[in-house]
């Protein structure tokens, strides 16, 4: 979910050079090839790399066009400001900063508490600091996106990573709306004979999959629990406790039929039911977000962890809850309503007497 969201915020297509298989610097004379591709609205370089935090903590680094990135609904940072501003044109040595810089900084042992309008030093590629003005600060909500981010302009990230003013990293492009996002990747594709292009559909599903295929064995774990669980409940309500059997006894006694006794125990196991659900789901909250999932962050992220670690991305909707709540209702109301059928049809007479 939060990986779906992170995507809308990026550009639709991206291109990279190759040589030999591995990523190597773009010359800029490639911005003027791929801006005449008919159906292209955008065509803006970047320079990104990552820079030591400190603990083998890095943090990314990322140079832009303020004057075109900022024109486009969607680019990461122009729409998602928790305060302050995006970086502006002629804006030099200013920064918008994730919100993992900001807690590194108070979690350190100045415990430095940083704002708009704070500075900061960057070490760059040569082992020199540069200081950099935060004027804006990325929302919480772009956590997978921005979370380790620091935006600057390009100017000021090529000294900081020590890219030369011929290169940039790769090309940020942004297609005209109606036009077909394939066929452009394939013009380009076609015209650029080292260049590698990233769609988005492309980033989407090599994200899912990288994320996704880890999460099976975090859902098959949680599927065995669940498993587990029912057949405990199933047997609890089985055995079916003397003190329910003589609540049953009691209740048909007071003029309480069989479906109003299943009624009752339907109500209890959807109570039951979704209290458990509510409480897994403050849990989770609390272990990801407070605790920042330790031992599955380290699974489900991987090599990501060498990043500034917010815990694992999440995004919580309203199916996604309602998905939670009916896992955690229906096979409990499934696994008692035997039991409780059993006990409803039991004579009063037979229970009231201890037979």
């Amino acid at each position: 979910m939060d990986v779906e969201a992170s995507l809308g915020e990026g550009p639709d297509l991206i291109v990279q050079k190759l040589i030999g298989g591995r990523q190597v610097l773009v010359p800029l004379d490639w911005v003027n090839n791929v801006s005449e591709t008919s159906g292209i609205r955008l065509v803006t370089p970047r320079v990104w790399g990552y820079s030591d935090a400190g603990d083998g903590r890095l943090l990314t680094i990322m140079g832009v066009n303020a004057t075109e990135y900022g024109t486009i609904f969607g680019a990461v940072g122009t729409d998602v400001l928790a305060g302050g501003r995006f970086i502006m044109e002629n804006d030099t040595r200013r920064m918008v900063v994730g919100q993992g810089i900001v807690e590194m900084m108070a979690a350190s042992g100045a415990a430095v508490t940083i704002s708009v309008g704070s500075v900061l030093s960057l070490i760059t590629y040569n082992g020199s600091l540069i200081e950099f003005v935060i004027v804006g600060v990325f929302s919480a909500d772009s956590k997978i996106q921005s979370y380790d981010l620091i935006m600057t302009d390009i100017s000021s990230a090529r000294m900081v990573l020590g890219v030369d003013n011929s290169s940039c990293t790769d090309v940020a492009v942004w297609i005209n709306y109606g036009s077909d996002l394939n066929g452009v990747a394939f013009q380009l594709d076609s015209s650029l004979s080292q260049a590698r292009i990233l769609t988005r559909d492309a980033m989407k599903n090599t994200m899912l999959r990288t994320y996704g295929g880890r999460a099976g064995v975090a859902a098959l774990l949680w599927a065995c629990v669940l498993v587990t669980v029912l057949l405990l409940v199933f047997t609890a309500s089985s055995a079916g406790s003397e003190e329910a059997r003589r609540e049953v006894g009691l209740l048909k006694a007071l003029g309480f039929d069989t479906v109003d006794i299943l009624e009752i125990r339907t109500v209890e196991s959807v109570t039951l039911g979704a209290l458990g659900a509510n409480f897994g789901i403050s849990l989770a909250i609390v272990f990801d977000f407070i605790l920042g999932a330790p031992l599955l962050a380290g699974y489900l992220l991987g090599w990501n962890l060498v990043l500034l670690n917010g815990g694992i991305p999440l995004a919580v909707s309203s199916a996604t809850i309602l998905t939670v709540l009916a896992a955690a209702i229906v096979p409990v109301m499934v696994a008692t309503v035997v039991p409780s059928w059993r006990n409803a049809i039991t004579e009063p007479d037979t229970v009231l007497r201890g037979v």
